[in-house]
C-alpha cells in the first residue's frame, strides 16, 4: 500500500513560521535560566509540537493506494419455479465446489432472486430477464466471467432475455425437464371485466389449448357459487388446436364473485391442474351517468364515445356546449372535450360542482382549464409537436396490466402541445411524453384532486390511431378500451369521506403482499392515530386471522404479507370508538407454471449462443464443469483503490503530539519554570 499526505505547501511554510515564532517568544526571554543543552532541547520540542499542531489544523488528508486482486467470478443461477421437478441442491453444491480457479456465487430465482440453492421448487413464475439483470447489477464492475443458468427454459414472466438483455457475459445453460410432448388440455387465459353492475351480463373470453387429442370431445363450464353459468362442448379437429370461446355471464349477486372455468379431463391426461382457472369479478349495484360536453366533432371524441357506449355499466349523454342547460344533478362524471375560451362561464359553473369528478380532453393549449387544474402551469410554445407515450412505472392510482403498458409504450405518436410545464408534486402522472428514447416529464395523462374534486386530464390529440393500431395487432380494440375504461372507472369511484377510512387491493395474486392503509379523523377532520386498529380476516372455512395496525406518522399501516389463495372477509375496528369497516378480498392462485410442462431446451440453447456461452444437459454436467475449469480467459484482475483518511483520525499521531507536549511541560516544571 502506497501512502502520501495531501496538503497545501504554502500553508505548511506558514505552520513552520508559527512554530518558530512561538518558540522564540517563549524561550528567548528564558535563555539565561536554562542550560544551553536544555534550552535547545525544549526549543526543539516546542517548535515541533506547535508546528505539527498548526499543521493538523489545516486538515491534511492521507491518500493511500490499495491494490486489490480479484479472481474471476462464476455465478450459478438455479431456477426454483414449480415447473422444476428435480431436487438438485446437493448436486449443484458438489458441482460448484468442483469449479476451480474461480470465486463461485450461488443464487436461486423464480419471480425474484434469492441467495443460495434450494430443494423446494415452489416459485410462482419464471422471469429470466429480471434475474439476469439483477446478477449483472450485483456484479457490475466486478470480474464476472460467466453465468451458469440451471433451468427448463420455461420463461413465462417478464421480457424475453434474447431481446431485452444486452448479454455481454457468457451464459452457460444446464437444461432440465422433459421435452416430450404429452396429451393435454389447458386454459391458458381468461379475459373478463373487473367491475360489473348487478343485473348486467359481462363478456368473458376463455383461451384454450388442446394438444394430441384429435377426434376427442370435452366440456367447458363456468361455475359461480356452485352453479353452472356457462356450458359448452368442444370438438378437437387437430392435434394442436387453439380455442377462443366467448361467454356472456349474467350477474345475480352483489360483491366480489368467484368464477371457476373448468375443462373436463380426458383419460390419460397427465397434468390436470391447468384444467381449472379461477377469476374474480366485483359486482356493484349502481349504474353511472356520464355527461360529455364538446364544442366540435373530432375522431378522438368518436373513439371515446364508442368505448363508453359499449360498456353496459354506463349511461352516456353527449351534448354540445351551446345546447347544454347546465343541469348537472343527475350525473356522476363530467367529460369536457376541447371547450373553447368562449365557454369560460360554462367552465366556472362546472368548477362550482366540486362533488363531481371531471375528465378533460385538451387537444392543444389547456390554459382554458387553469381554474380547474391550478396545480399545472403551462406556457405553450407550439401546438403541433409529435410525441410518443410512455407509462409511469410508479403509478399507483389503479392497476395497469403488462399488456396495456406495452400497448401504450408502443402506440403511434400523438400531436401534443409543446411548451414549459410546471407541475405540482401532488399530481399523479399515468402517461408521460416520450421523444425518441427519452422519457420527458411532460404529461400525456395525469390525475389531480383539488378541493375534494377528482380531475383527470388527457393532453393531445390523435388517440384514435391507438384504436386502429390495436385492431391491426390484436384484431380487436380491447387494450384501447381498457385505457379509457381504467381512467373512467377511477374517476367514478367515490372516495370514502367517513372518519375511518380503509384502503387495500380487493384482488391479489398469492405471491403478492397484502398491505392495508387506514386513516382516522377527529371531529375537525384532522388525521390522528391515538387508538389501536384491529383487523380480522376470515377465510372460506371461517378461520380467523387477527392483526393490529402499526402507527406510522399520522396514519396506520399493516403489511399482512402473502396469503393462501381463498376468498376472505375483512373486518376492521378502531378500538374505544364506534368506527368499523367491512369488506371482501380475494387471493388468486397463480397458475402460469402449470400451463406447460414441456421443457424448452431450444430457448436455452439460443440464450447460450446469443451470449457466447455453451448449452449442456443434466446428464453431462461434468462436461460443463470441465469446460469452465479449462477456460483460457481465467485472468485475475488487479484494481487500485484510493483510500482517503484525515491525518487527525490517526490515534498514534495524536498520542505522539500529547507525549511531546507533556514531556516539555515536565522538563519545564523540573527546571522551575512555569
Amino acid at each position: 500500500m502506497l501512502s502520501s499526505i495531501i496538503f497545501s505547501n504554502n500553508l505548511f511554510f506558514l505552520c513552520l513560521l508559527v512554530g518558530l515564532l512561538s518558540t522564540i517568544a517563549l524561550y528567548y526571554s528564558q535563555r539565561n535560566l536554562l542550560k544551553s543543552s536544555t534550552l535547545y532541547f525544549l526549543s526543539l520540542i516546542r517548535f515541533v509540537s506547535i508546528t505539527f499542531l498548526c499543521f493538523l489544523l489545516l486538515d491534511p488528508v492521507v491518500k493511500s493506494i490499495n491494490k486489490l486482486k480479484e479472481e474471476p467470478i462464476v455465478v450459478i443461477l438455479q431456477d426454483e419455479s414449480s415447473s422444476i421437478k428435480e431436487d438438485l441442491k446437493d448436486e449443484l453444491i458438489q458441482f460448484s465446489n468442483n469449479i476451480k480457479g474461480y470465486d463461485v456465487f450461488r443464487y436461486n430465482f423464480s419471480d425474484r432472486l434469492y441467495d443460495g440453492f434450494t430443494n423446494i421448487n415452489d416459485g410462482y413464475t419464471t422471469n429470466y430477464s429480471k434475474a439476469l439483470t439483477q446478477i449483472e447489477s450485483i456484479f457490475s464492475n466486478r470480474n464476472l466471467s460467466s453465468i451458469v443458468l440451471v433451468s427448463d427454459g420455461l420463461n413465462n414472466t417478464g421480457a424475453n432475455p434474447l431481446y431485452s438483455n444486452n448479454l455481454d457475459i457468457p451464459v452457460h445453460t444446464l437444461c432440465l425437464g422433459d421435452t416430450n410432448i404429452y396429451s393435454d388440455n389447458l386454459i391458458s387465459e381468461v379475459k373478463h371485466n373487473e367491475l360489473v353492475f348487478l343485473g348486467n351480463s359481462f363478456q368473458t373470453e376463455i383461451l384454450i389449448q388442446s394438444t394430441k387429442y384429435k377426434g376427442k370431445k370435452f366440456n367447458l363450464s363456468i361455475e359461480n357459487n356452485g352453479e353452472k353459468v356457462f356450458d359448452k362442448e368442444l370438438n378437437v379437429t387437430s392435434n394442436n388446436q387453439f380455442f377462443k370461446i366467448s361467454a356472456e355471464i349474467l350477474t345475480s349477486e352483489i360483491g366480489l364473485q368467484l368464477y371457476t372455468a373448468k375443462l373436463e379431463s380426458i383419460d390419460g391426461e397427465r397434468n390436470k391442474k391447468n384444467n381449472i382457472y379461477r377469476f374474480y369479478v366485483d359486482v356493484i349495484n349502481t349504474k353511472y351517468n356520464i355527461l360529455l360536453v364538446h364544442d366540435d366533432s373530432h375522431p378522438d371524441l368518436g373513439a371515446f364515445v364508442n368505448v363508453i357506449n359499449r360498456n353496459k355499466d354506463y349511461n352516456l349523454d353527449v351534448v354540445k356546449s351551446i345546447d347544454f342547460d347546465n343541469n348537472f344533478e343527475s350525473y356522476n362524471l363530467i367529460v369536457l372535450h376541447s371547450i373553447s375560451k368562449d365557454n369560460i362561464d360554462f367552465i366556472e359553473k362546472i368548477k362550482q360542482k366540486n362533488n363531481l369528478p371531471i375528465l378533460l380532453f385538451c387537444k392543444q393549449d389547456f390554459s382554458n382549464y387553469s381554474d380547474l387544474i391550478p396545480n399545472v402551469d403551462f406556457k405553450i410554445k407550439s401546438t403541433n409537436s409529435q410525441v410518443f407515450s410512455s407509462t409511469t412505472k410508479d403509478f399507483l392510482k389503479f392497476k395497469i396490466s403488462n399488456d396495456l403498458s406495452d400497448f401504450i409504450d408502443n402506440s403511434p405518436p400523438i400531436i401534443s402541445p409543446f411548451g414549459i410545464y410546471n407541475i405540482s408534486s401532488s399530481l399523479d402522472v399515468f402517461v408521460n411524453q416520450r421523444i425518441g428514447n427519452s422519457i420527458t416529464n411532460n404529461p400525456v395523462c395525469f390525475f389531480d384532486e383539488f378541493n375534494g374534486q377528482k380531475i383527470g386530464v388527457i393532453v393531445g390529440e390523435g388517440f384514435w390511431r391507438w384504436k386502429l393500431q390495436d385492431y391491426k395487432i390484436n384484431e380487436n380494440d380491447n387494450l384501447f378500451s381498457e385505457f379509457y375504461n381504467k381512467i373512467t372507472q377511477y374517476l367514478l369511484v367515490r372516495e370514502d369521506r367517513s372518519k375511518f377510512r380503509l384502503f387495500y387491493d380487493k384482488e391479489l395474486n398469492e405471491n403478492e403482499e397484502l398491505i392495508f392503509e387506514a386513516q382516522v379523523y377527529n371531529d375537525s377532520y384532522e388525521l390522528e392515530n391515538k387508538e389501536d386498529i384491529r383487523l380480522v380476516l376470515t377465510n372460506s372455512n371461517n378461520k380467523e386471522f387477527e392483526y393490529i395496525f402499526e402507527r406510522i406518522s399520522d396514519k396506520y399501516i399493516l403489511n399482512v404479507g402473502s396469503l393462501n389463495p381463498d376468498n376472505y372477509t375483512v373486518f376492521a375496528k378502531v378500538e374505544k370508538r364506534n368506527y368499523e369497516k367491512f369488506g371482501e378480498l380475494s387471493i388468486k392462485t397463480i397458475q402460469i407454471e402449470n400451463l406447460s410442462s414441456v421443457a424448452d431446451h431450444e430457448f436455452l440453447y439460443n440464450l447460450s449462443e446469443t451470449s457466447g456461452g455453451k448449452s449442456f444437459t443434466l446428464s453431462n454436467i461434468n462436461e460443463l464443469k470441465d469446460y469452465i475449469n479449462f477456460q483460457k480467459d481465467k485472468s485475475t484482475i488487479t484494481t487500485t483503490e484510493d483510500i482517503l483518511k484525515q491525518l487527525i483520525d490517526y490515534e498514534l499521531i495524536l498520542l505522539i503530539l500529547l507525549l511531546l507536549i507533556s514531556f516539555e511541560w515536565f522538563i519545564r516544571k523540573y527546571n522551575g519554570l512555569t
